[in-house]
């Protein structure tokens, strides 16, 4: 983010825990659940995500807007204020450094809304997720919230389409693994020590490691290992498996980002 702005000082009050994921059956959805088994935790979801992003991509986009004018609008200002004031001054508006504090103020409004909340409720640690948040997306999050955490759980694509498939039998499998390839090598370089990744099979094949990088990195207590340690990312229950020729057409598309993450299922 190249804006020139000054965040407000209670920003760095804000500590929400930032999670996303290649795709949807991925793991998003089992961290949301499992922070809302913590004793001290709660997981808010998708749409809230997306309501904090609107807000973000609004300020952002009104603050660069009177940065790319603010010659124009300091000399109107001037103007003005010396009482000369030119026959036509769209422009005329607040000092850029007023002005662009008061655009991001717009930002925090509703995350401090969440933070009282799961505070009032002994639920100090809380999470907003959302499946295929680019990395410079979460970065602009992670810049406006300066004390926030991020957290990358990725799943093997082949249970990512099976999951996905059983829930909506019509879905794009190639749409899914150009999502899944494109996201996973998004995340393959960059690293912060805000950001946790995670791999979703740790958690059946060590739920008690699993769960203590997580609360261990988040602050959160007293996770239920069941709501981790599970088969399937919407514990549904299905029997539905993918075919053959379709394991095949997910190892063709996702080849590139199948050799650094899970070389074992290349066939």
């Amino acid at each position: 983010m190249d804006l020139e702005v000054i965040l407000p000082a209670d920003a760095e009050a804000l500590t929400p825990i930032l999670i996303t994921s290649p795709n949807n059956c991925a793991g998003g959805a089992m961290l949301q659940r499992a922070f809302c088994t913590g004793e001290n935790s709660i997981g808010f979801g998708d749409n809230l995500f997306d309501e904090i992003m609107s807000l973000v991509d609004w300020s952002f986009s009104l603050v660069e807007r009177h940065q790319n004018q603010k010659d124009w609008e300091a000399e109107a200002i001037t103007k003005a204020l010396d009482r000369a004031p030119a026959p036509w001054m769209p422009e005329l508006a607040l000092p850029l450094d007023v002005y662009t504090a008061s655009l991001m103020s717009v930002i925090y409004n509703l995350p401090f809304t969440l933070q009282s909340y799961a505070s009032d409720l002994g639920r100090e640690v809380w999470s907003i997720s959302r499946a295929g948040i680019a990395s410079s997306r979460m970065n602009d999050l992670g810049t406006v919230l300066p004390n926030s955490k991020m957290i990358f759980v990725y799943r093997n694509p082949l249970d990512v389409v099976q999951d996905f498939l059983r829930d909506s039998p019509d879905a794009n499998v190639r749409d899914i693994c150009d999502t899944w390839n494109t996201v996973m090598h998004d995340y393959l370089t960059y690293a912060s020590d805000r950001l946790l990744k995670l791999r979703y099979e740790d958690a059946t094949d060590d739920v008690d490691k699993f769960l203590t990088s997580l609360q261990d990195f988040t602050g959160a207590k007293g996770i239920d290992p069941a709501v981790v340690a599970v088969e399937s990312e919407s514990e549904l229950g299905s029997d539905y498996t993918i075919g053959d020729d379709l394991k095949a057409l997910v190892q063709r598309q996702c080849e590139d980002m199948l050799a650094v993450y899970y070389p074992e299922l290349i066939a």
